[in-house]
């Protein structure tokens, strides 16, 4: 499978429906890094573990308008749509051995820091 077809797998495991977190585990490495305005994990363990926290119960869903792949980075431009409506993002994930090593995730967090849901 290519990196562009893992991160494809990806998005339809995650964010199709319910909240899938502990399905997700599977496509990191041990050493996974997860860095977004908002969140941070240094393992993959650590990443799993805030997201569940946030619980299970609501529905994700992301349309993916556009990937690039170059070598070991993917990068994703996304529509979401969650609990709080449409938001739109970047991706940029770097593959270890057909996994997911690190993401990184871009957005602008004014609005969930309008609402205090910042750290």
């Amino acid at each position: 499978m290519t990196n562009s077809e893992i991160i494809q797998t990806y998005f339809k495991t995650f964010f199709n429906g319910r909240a899938k977190h502990s399905t997700v585990r599977e496509f990191l490495t041990d050493d996974f890094v997860f860095t977004d305005p908002l969140m941070t994990a240094n393992s993959a363990d650590e990443y799993i573990d805030q997201l569940v926290s946030m619980g299970d119960e609501f529905e994700l869903y992301a349309t993916v308008r556009k990937l690039v792949a170059g070598g070991d980075v993917v990068a994703a431009l996304v529509e979401f749509s969650g609990p709080d409506g449409p938001m739109t993002y970047s991706q940029w994930f770097t593959l270890r051995d057909g996994k997911i090593a690190r993401l990184e995730v871009v957005y602008d967090p004014r609005p969930f820091l309008d609402r205090g849901e910042g750290r």
